[in-house]
């Protein structure tokens, strides 16, 4: 049967709902717990979420330039490819596969069942011991978000829209709700000041970027979908922009409603990841409507992970046409017009990773710094492809350049340091730096089983 073509159906709404629906997920929900318990005060919470949040944005206007003039399936592996040749591009397709792309899957897979077995009256405490419903719960929604994007993009950016729609109003009556609290005056209990605030530590601040990086990773899967957009030149650069403002002030908002019905003491004495939203909507609402907030954090979970196979894909697609993995990678159907083998591969991989995947948190932690260190190469492709391409036609060009990329490089790189150099990050480091090389030797024999034998001279 004759392979298809990634077809251009993809609109800007689309596009924008790709970028917020795949950025919020698990993070505002799961993080804010961890983050309150290794920062000394609330000045710090707003100070990171927003400016690390902006941090973010910075990088997504480079993501923007590259995108908006290599409209090409495959995203950040073009870009790398483009600016830093083939090796580069491969580590980063070796690393996404491995780690960055199948570890944010199973973990969202796995933060979907905790969320929505308790509305179905499972123990919890149970399956904390011995997971059997929850791994047939998480391997469950692999398989329908497998099968939505099997049978094409407009179903899986419908599914897209739906839950950046249910998920951006759900948080939007969350902080509704807060600011009518907050006008009726404070119905938080009391609590005692600390009587000594912990001062900022690397592990703290280390563990804190880790987190609100993670809440906004998603921000890089847009590209991966530009040739599917119907003008990517403008949809592109226009949806990870206003997608990424649009993320920026609602974790602004949602952290201020859980600071001010969740006073700081009393957040950082809390034991269950999902407590603070929780207790925000038990206070603010009812212990019934926070019940059902569950049902709301696994919808958003969902559409956090639909984002994975609605785009990412692509990438192996691309580096199938390069020749870099099995020809089998690049073939769309021709009817849905989608990278089925991609995307099956994928799940299945994700699938092996939800049965041993251990811990959320350590697999977050890993997930961020394995990206990190592709996201600084990235954004500097934006100054090497400038000198080395300037004919390339740029309908957008990074804003505030050079500074704005500079500063992304920077944080990136202090990040990936610091998490080396912190003993309870350091594990997880060393393991990305053990996948990356195991990718490079790949790669070398590779790449030496197709250069031509040496000839034998007379």
């Amino acid at each position: 049967m004759p392979a298809g073509q990634l077809q251009r159906r993809l609109g800007l709404f689309s596009a924008i709902s790709i970028t917020v629906g795949g950025v919020i997920g698990s993070g505002i929900f799961f993080k804010p717990l961890i983050v309150s318990q290794s920062l000394p005060g609330q000045g710090w919470i707003f100070l990171l979420w927003i400016g690390l949040g902006v941090v973010s944005l910075f990088g997504a206007f480079a993501y923007a330039e590259l995108g908006a003039m290599l409209p090409e399936a495959g995203g950040q592996y073009a870009f790398l490819r483009e600016g830093w040749g083939r090796m580069v591009a491969y580590l980063y397709g070796w690393t996404f596969y491995w780690v960055i792309n199948s570890g944010t899957l199973a973990a969202l897979a796995l933060a979907f069942a905790d969320n929505l077995l308790p509305l179905l009256a499972v123990d919890m405490q149970a399956e904390k011991v011995s997971p059997r419903l929850k791994l047939v719960a998480a391997a469950a929604v692999v398989v329908v978000l497998g099968t939505i994007n099997h049978f094409g993009v407009v179903l899986g950016a419908l599914l897209q829209n739906l839950s950046m729609v249910a998920k951006l109003g759900a948080l939007g009556l969350i902080v509704l709700g807060g600011l009518c609290v907050a006008g009726a005056g404070d119905t938080a209990p009391a609590v005692a000041a600390a009587a000594t605030i912990p001062a900022l530590q690397l592990g703290g601040l280390v563990t804190a970027f880790s987190s609100i990086f993670w809440a906004y990773e998603g921000w890089y899967t847009l590209p991966f979908s530009a040739a599917e957009l119907r003008r990517p030149e403008r949809h592109l650069p226009l949806g990870l922009i206003v997608g990424m403002v649009i993320v920026i002030a609602v974790y602004a908002a949602v952290n201020a409603v859980y600071l001010r019905v969740v006073p700081f003491d009393e957040m950082r004495t809390l034991q269950l990841d999902t407590e603070v939203p929780m207790l925000t909507v038990a206070r603010v609402f009812s212990p019934q409507v926070a019940h059902y907030l569950t049902l709301l954090i696994a919808v958003s979970v969902m559409g956090a992970a639909n984002t994975n196979f609605l785009s990412c894909p692509r990438a192996f697609y691309a580096m199938g046409n390069d020749g870099l993995v099995p020809k089998a990678l690049t073939w769309v159907h021709p009817r849905w017009g989608t990278p089925t083998v991609a995307i099956w591969t994928q799940a299945l991989w994700s699938l092996l990773l939800i049965v041993g995947l251990r811990g959320f948190n350590d697999v977050t932690e890993f997930v961020v710094f394995a990206s990190f260190i592709f996201y600084a190469l990235t954004v500097a492709a934006v100054y090497r492809l400038r000198r080395r391409r300037p004919d390339l036609p740029r309908p957008y060009r990074c804003a505030f350049y050079p500074w704005s990329p500079a500063l992304f490089i920077v944080v990136a790189i202090t990040f990936v340091v610091a998490q080396l150099r912190d003993p309870d990050k350091q594990n997880n480091a060393l393991i990305g730096l053990g996948i990356l090389a195991a990718g490079a030797i790949v790669y070398l024999l590779q790449h030496r089983r197709r250069q031509p034998p040496p000839a034998v001279s007379a």
